[in-house]
Protein backbone atom coordinates (compact mmCIF):
# COMPACT_ATOMS: atom_id res chain seq x y z
CA UNK A 1 0.00 0.00 0.00
CA UNK A 2 1.38 3.72 -0.71
CA UNK A 3 0.20 7.28 -1.23
CA UNK A 4 0.44 9.55 -4.25
CA UNK A 5 2.98 12.86 -3.64
CA UNK A 6 -0.25 14.71 -3.47
CA UNK A 7 -1.51 12.59 -0.80
CA UNK A 8 -4.92 12.54 -2.67
CA UNK A 9 -4.34 8.41 -3.77
CA UNK A 10 -3.57 5.50 -2.36
CA UNK A 11 -2.63 2.50 -4.00
CA UNK A 12 -3.10 -0.75 -2.66
CA UNK A 13 -2.39 -4.77 -3.53
CA UNK A 14 -3.04 -8.08 -3.06
CA UNK A 15 -1.14 -11.20 -4.86
CA UNK A 16 -3.05 -10.38 -8.27
CA UNK A 17 -3.87 -6.68 -8.21
CA UNK A 18 -3.54 -3.13 -7.49
CA UNK A 19 -6.52 -1.07 -6.78
CA UNK A 20 -5.87 2.77 -6.20
CA UNK A 21 -8.79 4.87 -3.81
CA UNK A 22 -9.46 8.17 -3.45
CA UNK A 23 -8.62 9.22 -0.06
CA UNK A 24 -11.11 11.53 0.38
CA UNK A 25 -14.07 9.82 -0.57
CA UNK A 26 -12.78 6.05 -0.14
CA UNK A 27 -13.87 5.28 -3.94
CA UNK A 28 -12.26 3.04 -5.89
CA UNK A 29 -10.60 4.55 -8.62
CA UNK A 30 -8.44 2.01 -10.64
CA UNK A 31 -7.97 -1.26 -10.78
CA UNK A 32 -4.56 -3.33 -12.46
CA UNK A 33 -3.06 -6.60 -12.53
CA UNK A 34 -0.06 -7.26 -10.55
CA UNK A 35 1.50 -6.46 -6.58
CA UNK A 36 2.96 -3.52 -4.64
CA UNK A 37 4.90 -4.80 -2.16
CA UNK A 38 5.90 -1.77 0.45
CA UNK A 39 7.09 -2.36 4.60
CA UNK A 40 8.35 0.04 7.01
CA UNK A 41 8.51 3.63 6.25
CA UNK A 42 10.43 6.55 7.73
CA UNK A 43 8.58 10.55 7.66
CA UNK A 44 11.22 12.87 8.88
CA UNK A 45 11.85 12.33 12.25
CA UNK A 46 9.46 9.46 12.88
CA UNK A 47 9.71 5.99 11.94
CA UNK A 48 5.97 3.64 11.64
CA UNK A 49 6.23 -0.21 12.23
CA UNK A 50 3.84 -3.00 12.19
CA UNK A 51 3.54 -5.93 14.50
CA UNK A 52 0.46 -8.52 14.14
CA UNK A 53 -1.95 -6.47 14.70
CA UNK A 54 -0.26 -2.81 16.21
CA UNK A 55 1.15 -0.38 14.18
CA UNK A 56 3.60 2.19 16.40
CA UNK A 57 5.26 5.47 15.42
CA UNK A 58 8.05 5.98 16.94
CA UNK A 59 9.98 9.75 17.42
CA UNK A 60 13.58 9.32 16.60
CA UNK A 61 14.50 12.78 18.26
CA UNK A 62 13.37 12.41 21.51
CA UNK A 63 14.37 9.60 24.50
CA UNK A 64 16.45 7.43 25.98
CA UNK A 65 15.58 4.03 24.62
CA UNK A 66 17.92 2.59 21.86
CA UNK A 67 16.90 0.52 19.29
CA UNK A 68 17.96 -1.93 17.43
CA UNK A 69 19.49 0.21 14.56
CA UNK A 70 21.08 2.63 17.00
CA UNK A 71 18.55 5.22 16.37
CA UNK A 72 16.74 6.62 19.80
CA UNK A 73 13.41 5.68 19.72
CA UNK A 74 10.39 7.02 21.57
CA UNK A 75 7.01 5.27 21.36
CA UNK A 76 4.80 8.12 20.08
CA UNK A 77 1.70 6.28 19.53
CA UNK A 78 -0.04 3.04 18.59
CA UNK A 79 -2.97 1.75 16.60
CA UNK A 80 -4.27 -2.02 16.81
CA UNK A 81 -6.05 -2.76 13.62
CA UNK A 82 -9.23 -4.98 12.98
CA UNK A 83 -7.08 -7.89 11.82
CA UNK A 84 -2.62 -8.40 11.27
CA UNK A 85 -1.13 -5.71 9.15
CA UNK A 86 0.34 -6.56 6.51
CA UNK A 87 1.87 -3.51 4.77
CA UNK A 88 2.18 0.13 5.85
CA UNK A 89 2.81 3.35 4.18
CA UNK A 90 2.66 7.14 4.91
CA UNK A 91 2.27 10.24 3.46
CA UNK A 92 2.29 13.72 5.13
CA UNK A 93 0.05 13.52 7.94
CA UNK A 94 -1.88 10.59 6.86
CA UNK A 95 -0.75 6.92 7.56
CA UNK A 96 -2.33 3.72 5.16
CA UNK A 97 -2.57 0.49 7.52
CA UNK A 98 -3.30 -2.72 4.98
CA UNK A 99 -4.71 -5.81 7.09
CA UNK A 100 -4.71 -9.34 6.55
CA UNK A 101 -8.86 -9.50 6.24
CA UNK A 102 -8.05 -7.28 3.36
CA UNK A 103 -9.50 -4.17 5.39
CA UNK A 104 -7.79 -1.03 4.24
CA UNK A 105 -7.73 2.08 7.09
CA UNK A 106 -6.48 5.66 6.96
CA UNK A 107 -5.31 7.07 9.80
CA UNK A 108 -4.61 10.96 10.01
CA UNK A 109 -2.11 11.81 12.33
CA UNK A 110 -1.44 15.75 11.45
CA UNK A 111 1.48 15.75 14.29
CA UNK A 112 4.05 13.92 11.75
CA UNK A 113 4.12 17.12 9.78
CA UNK A 114 5.37 19.34 13.08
Amino acid sequence: MEFSQDGATLVSSNDFETISWDVATGARKDKVAGQLAVAKTEIGRYIVTKEDDLLFVYDTRVGANDGADGKEKVLTAFFRAPSPITIVSCAGDKIAVCCQNFAVLTLHAAWLTD
